[in-house]
């Protein structure tokens, strides 16, 4: 994600900007606030799409979830307009083998899966 506060505005709008984001997910914002930076969500609806869902093509999260890959919350969505974010994840081709890679990956898929409600009779 590359950083779009020049392009949003002012820090006033950015943070309008990160209420509205915030308020894809049903985090509680200012609805003020919120409703003001709608408008400047097209900047990121270039990758996240127009509704907020997100684009895996492009590495573009879902930010209709509750699933905060680089922190939740209004500060961390403001840093995340104004600074971007760049190579969060490290390469660890030849840093692990490919037993340890495949089990890692596992319980990484493991941790997005939500427990089946227990049956009762």
């Amino acid at each position: 994600m590359p950083a779009l506060g020049a392009a949003v505005g002012t820090s006033a709008e950015v943070e309008q900007l990160a209420q509205y984001v915030l308020s894809l997910s049903g985090a509680a914002t200012d609805p003020v606030k919120a409703e003001l930076g709608k408008a400047k969500f097209a900047v990121c609806a270039a990758c996240h799409g127009a509704q907020g869902e997100g684009n895996q093509a492009l590495g573009a999260p879902n930010l209709t979830d509750r699933v905060w890959l680089h922190g939740g919350g209004l500060q961390s969505v403001v840093n995340s307009v104004n600074k971007g974010i760049n190579n969060m994840m490290p390469a660890f081709e030849g840093k692990l083998t490919d037993g340890q890679i495949h089990v890692l990956s596992a319980y990484v898929l493991g941790l997005s899966q939500r427990a089946a409600p227990a049956v009762t009779k």
